[in-house]
């Protein structure tokens, strides 16, 4: 989910104009250059999002005013962090104060963005963590509400709400050897009895404790600073190239009345699957039984929950979850 705070003006090193980039099963061509797609080195896939950005003095386009609003997300003051409205036939419209407006076609095959005089790193924060996840399940795939990385055993994802760890226990697997795969957005694609989790964008999300922690470990020092907003750090990652076979899901369960407690149990309740999709407002029928198909897919690999206390960090849920995936207790 998209973090409250309006961003700052900070993108550091603009790729060269035009962006050919592959994110989220997706290859997204535009001729304007997108520094928060900069480095994504996944193969194609075949899927074309052609993304247009509107000059700042050219007026913006029309939107029916029938159109229906499907999702208003707050911050904690009560003011709009980011609205969705759709038309049956003019596509969908997600917008933000502080991100701009963001057009997509009915088949997640055009976009269009208006940023106004809001600067990259907001308006494309919008566009990375909500448009063209949007766009990728029009595009037929699932989402969930996940961080991975790729180790030799296949895609391990880490599902859970806001804050739950998701990134920091991320980073910390690449730093025992994973490889990114995405942050805060798996998109995953069927293939008959496999279920493979796509390449997201090569930028991670850190709050700023997590930055600082990693700055004092001396294990962030390489790490390209792209923006800066009032809740996060974003940071640029080496990603994986091609999709990876999701082997585990796992998703992270804070206890605060726990202090010390660190365990797994089998995650049987269906309604966990159902509940980590990343779009809860696409609800048409194709895109309804996608959905079942996927979390059905999903319940035959090794989904489990991990109860963990609060002084538990991610570096002692990163090196509990690799001992798990090796058989040990």
């Amino acid at each position: 989910m998209l973090p409250p705070g309006s961003p700052a003006p900070c993108v550091n090193g603009a790729p060269p104009a035009g962006t050919h980039a592959t994110v989220f099963g997706l290859d997204v061509r535009a001729e304007a250059p997108l520094a928060l797609l900069a480095g994504a080195a996944a193969e194609p896939t075949g899927r074309i999002l052609q993304l247009s950005v509107v000059a700042q003095e050219a007026p913006a386009p029309r939107w029916p005013g029938s159109a229906e609003l499907v999702c208003d997300q707050r911050e904690p003051d009560g003011t709009v962090s980011f609205r969705i409205e759709a038309h049956p036939a003019a596509g969908f419209l997600i917008s933000g104060p502080a991100y701009g407006r963001h057009f997509l076609s009915p088949d997640g095959a055009r976009a269009l963005c208006v940023p106004g005089a809001r600067p990259p790193g907001a308006w494309q924060r919008l566009l990375i963590a909500q448009v063209l996840p949007f766009a990728a399940v029009l595009h037929g795939l699932e989402v969930l509400h996940a961080s991975a990385v790729v180790s030799d055993r296949g895609a391990i994802a880490l599902a859970g709400p806001s804050r739950a760890g998701k990134t920091s226990v991320a980073l910390e697997l690449c730093r025992r050897g994973a490889r990114f795969l995405a942050d805060d957005v798996l998109a995953l694609e069927a293939a008959g009895e496999r279920l493979f989790g796509h390449p997201g964008t090569p930028i991670a999300g850190l709050d700023h404790h997590e930055a600082r922690r990693l700055a004092r470990e001396r294990s962030f020092d390489q790490r390209e600073t792209v923006a800066v907003n009032a809740r996060e750090r974003l940071v640029r990652m080496q990603g994986a190239t091609r999709p990876a076979p999701l082997h585990a899901l796992f998703f992270l369960h804070r206890r605060g009345e726990e202090p010390g407690a660190l365990r797994f149990e089998p995650a049987g309740d269906p309604r966990l699957l159902l509940g980590s999709s990343f779009n809860s407002v696409l609800r048409t029928p194709i895109r309804l039984r996608g959905l079942l198909e996927a979390c059905a897919l999903l319940s035959r690999r090794r989904v489990e929950r991990i109860h963990a206390g609060p002084d538990i960090d991610a570096a002692q849920l990163a090196a509990a979850i690799a001992r798990r995936l090796q058989g040990a207790p």
